[in-house]
């Protein structure tokens, strides 16, 4: 996609003189002469035409300098060239290159390209982080896995099973490591028991809904382990050669944190009570979806699901919301540290609990009752 070009030839010396003369002041005081007579406004003049002159010059850049530019960023005199890193950018599955590769090659074809789309395919290139030097710059790189991955599957003629690709990436710096977290693309099994799930509504005009998270098992937990450890073996090797020698970038998996909710409301006089639970339902599933609007390792926050349940339509009022996830084990945890007191000696009240990397739902307990 090309975009418009900025006008560099916009001022004149007249106008650069102006806008200079007005920021004497910022640097000095003592200067307050600013007639022609003036020796110093006599310099800034004569800069001034040089900028004028310089800025008609740049603005008129003939289009075989932008293609020894893309020549000179990609170190290729021609498409058909090779250099070491243009063979290690094959190997190494530099995209980024290859396709400004490309773009010189339709040059050296003849192809007529105008500035403005040379000139995007260079900026392009150069935005795209190539070494892992900070943490957004290790997750743009795993995110790239995927284009390294599917390279492969095409290679190899899309061969089944389709391997997983990453959909999100959480770097962050442990120690003297960087650690980044992976969370893969893979489905998370969900079903609604026959019980507690009511089609009819009770005593009060309630209905519930229960939501529950399937775990694999068997054979196919061991499928989805070999698959998720295929996943982090590619991010690891994709990074490999990005990665400064003395540095180092260790790839997990991303960590999950079951999340527990249970709600429990009224609904407004002469609302379907099954159409509020369903949007509810809805709501509350899509909220905890770790792709987006999750901080690594940020715990939810009950007040936010408060206002968020209060505003479904067709609800009246919160009666109960209750979320929970994994619990602290209060004894061994205490041991661990050499904490030397006796069980009874904590605090009355439900254990604490440990938040870690991004939600996932465990289970949606919902109920929903008519205002009558």
């Amino acid at each position: 996609m090309a975009f418009e070009l900025p006008d560099l030839d916009t001022r004149n010396s007249a106008a650069l003189q102006a806008e200079l003369i007005r920021r004497i002041p910022q640097f000095s005081s003592l200067w307050t002469d600013f007639n022609d007579s003036d020796p110093g406004i006599t310099l800034l003049q004569m800069l001034c035409w040089i900028g004028e002159s310089l800025l008609y010059q740049a603005n008129a850049i003939p289009i075989e300098t932008q293609q020894n530019f893309l020549r000179e960023v990609l170190g290729l005199a021609l498409a058909s060239n090779n250099t070491a890193y243009s063979q290690s950018a094959i190997t190494n599955y530099d995209f980024a290159f290859q396709r400004l590769r490309a773009v010189l090659a339709e040059v050296d074809a003849g192809e007529p390209l105008t500035r403005a789309p040379l000139q995007h395919a260079v900026l392009d290139y150069l935005a795209q982080p190539y070494l892992a030097l900070s943490c957004s710059d290790a997750e743009a790189l795993a995110l790239e896995t995927n284009q390294m991955i599917a390279a492969q599957q095409a290679k190899a003629g899309n061969p089944k099973p389709v391997p997983l690709l990453v959909q999100r990436a959480d770097a962050l710096v442990r120690d003297e490591a960087t650690s980044l977290y992976i969370l893969s693309d893979a489905r998370w099994a969900y079903q609604f028991p026959p019980y507690p799930n009511t089609a009819i509504p009770d005593a009060l005009g309630g209905l519930r809904r229960v939501l529950l998270l399937q775990k694999p098992s068997g054979s196919d937990a061991q499928s989805a382990a070999t698959a998720q450890s295929k996943l982090l073996n590619s991010v690891s090797t994709y990074l490999a050669p990005r990665v400064l020698l003395g540095s180092r970038v260790n790839v997990w998996a991303a960590q999950l944190t079951e999340i527990n909710v249970r709600v429990a409301v009224r609904c407004l006089p002469n609302v379907l009570v099954g159409t509020v639970l369903d949007a509810l339902l809805a709501l509350l599933f899509a909220y905890f979806q770790p792709v987006a609007g999750w901080r690594y390792n940020q715990p939810p926050v009950l007040e936010n699901l408060q206002l968020l349940i209060e505003g479904v339509p067709g609800v009246a009022a919160l009666e109960n919301i209750d979320l929970t996830y994994l619990p602290t084990a209060q004894l061994p945890t205490y041991a661990q540290v050499g904490v030397n007191f006796l069980i009874a000696d904590l605090p009355p009240g439900p254990a604490a609990n440990f938040y870690y990397g991004l939600p996932q739902v465990r289970c949606l307990d919902l109920y929903a009752r008519s205002a009558a």
